[in-house]
This record gives structure tokens, sequence and C-alpha cells, in this order.
């Protein structure tokens, strides 16, 4: 299993339409149904702005196809709309310990 970490320094508006988004149809419900998907949670900072999503899923491979099917069907545009900063993504593996 790997782990996503993405940060996304938005402005407030950005933030709160960010969160609007995961709640549409097109949002998380569509993320929940994609290959090797396991979980997902979006979290806010203390600021209201930057944006933190928590994910899971079976391999980074599966991850990578799931963003390219997003950044291929508007995704890209719209985060460029709502960030005030570059958005960060990492990938984590458990150690076990």
């Amino acid at each position: 299993m790997i782990y996503v970490i993405v940060k996304l320094p938005c402005h407030e508006e950005g933030a709160a339409k960010l969160i609007d988004w995961a709640k549409s149809d097109d949002g998380f419900s569509v993320t929940r149904s994609y290959k090797g998907f396991k979980h997902i949670e979006l979290l806010v900072d203390e600021n209201k702005k930057t944006i933190w999503l928590y994910e899971q899923w079976e391999t980074k491979e599966d991850h990578q196809a799931y963003l390219s099917f997003r950044m291929e069907n508007g995704f890209e545009d719209f985060v460029k709309d709502i960030v005030e900063d570059e958005f960060t993504l990492s990938y984590l593996t458990n150690t076990g310990i």
C-alpha cells in the first residue's frame, strides 16, 4: 500500500471551493470508485486556507493513473484557480515499525 500526502496552499475562497468540490458528485465519490483506491481524508489547517489530502492507494501506479485522469478532465485548471502557491505531493510507505 502507498500513502499520499497532498498540500494545497489555497486562498480562503479556494479552500471553500475545494471542500465544496470534494462533496460534489464529481468529487470524492469518483475518487472512491477508482481502481486501487483505499482511503481519503480532507484536512484543513488552522489558517482555514491550507488543505491537506491524506490518501491510501494499493499502488503508486494506481494513484498516478487516477491523477492523470483528473488532470485530463479539468482538475488542473481548477487547482490553478484556487491555490496561492505550488501544491506538493508526496508518496510514502509504511515501514511496519
